[in-house]
């Protein structure tokens, strides 16, 4: 029988520990580069130049439609993202549009800040003033929900939205323009409904085809019987021009 020489069993050993421990670092470092490109959940914050937080602002990947609100905190949340460079945009009535170019990565969040745009924010703090002094001098109830309110809704729709946040009642009824109406002091009333100062036809219908967050403020006049929206492009022209609201009509 042939005997084997110490030196030789241990440079056997030596060299098959030597592979093991190649093949084990070849596995790890595999593995650790399907990890780095496994989709995440980008999250950040949009903030003022003051450092503020922004709500209502929309981020997104450029020329995409895929993309998150921010929150009363400004954070924004954009699913299955995969790491790498990404170019998003971020937008609010307001202020400069941001294009922001960067790598992103799992656990490194995102902090976006946007520039105002002075005059346009005077001009909206002009108007919704305006708007605010005819709530206060109307005759009846009146609810208000500015752009807050709407960018952090839950509910699917205006309809929704507005029948939860003014506590009215939704009941079938029989109008020459829809077949729904809320109960207002124990009668079923078709509400008349206008869409950036002027009227529209459908009325509880109407409501439906607008998402919260497409709305910049909603009004809620005598317990239901009048609902006015305002879309962002129309507040930002009211503010261009310095609008003065027109006067009731019901």
């Amino acid at each position: 029988m042939r005997r084997l020489h110490w030196p030789t069993v241990a440079a056997a050993w030596l060299s098959l520990g030597l592979l093991l421990a190649m093949a084990l670092s070849a596995a790890q470092m595999a593995a650790q580069d399907v990890d780095d490109r496994a989709p995440f959940d980008l999250v950040g914050t949009v903030l003022d130049e003051a450092g503020e937080p922004l709500v209502g602002a929309f981020v997104s990947f450029q020329g995409s439609e895929w993309g998150s609100l921010t929150n009363a905190s400004g954070r924004f949340e954009i699913p299955s993202v995969t790491p790498g460079d990404v170019t998003l945009e971020a937008e609010l009535l307001g202020y400069e549009t941001l294009v922001w170019t960067a790598t992103v990565r799992a656990g490194a969040p995102v902090t976006l800040t946007l520039a105002p745009r002075p005059i346009l924010l005077e001009g909206l703090n002009v108007v919704t003033s305006r708007f605010e002094s005819r709530r206060k001098a109307a005759g009846f109830s009146v609810r208000a929900f500015d752009r807050n309110d709407l960018a952090t809704s839950m509910e699917y729709d205006i309809l929704e939205f507005v029948a939860t946040r003014a506590a009215l009642s939704r009941v079938p009824c029989r109008s020459s323009w829809t077949n729904e109406c809320f109960m207002v002091r124990g009668r079923a009333v078709a509400p008349s409904v206008w869409i950036d100062e002027a009227p529209v036809v459908g009325g509880m219908d109407y409501l439906r085809t607008f998402r919260p967050h497409e709305l910049y403020m909603v009004e809620v006049y005598a317990g239901g019987r009048q609902i006015r929206a305002y879309t962002p492009r129309f507040m930002e022209q009211a503010a261009k021009t310095r609008l003065q609201p027109i006067a009731y009509v019901f």
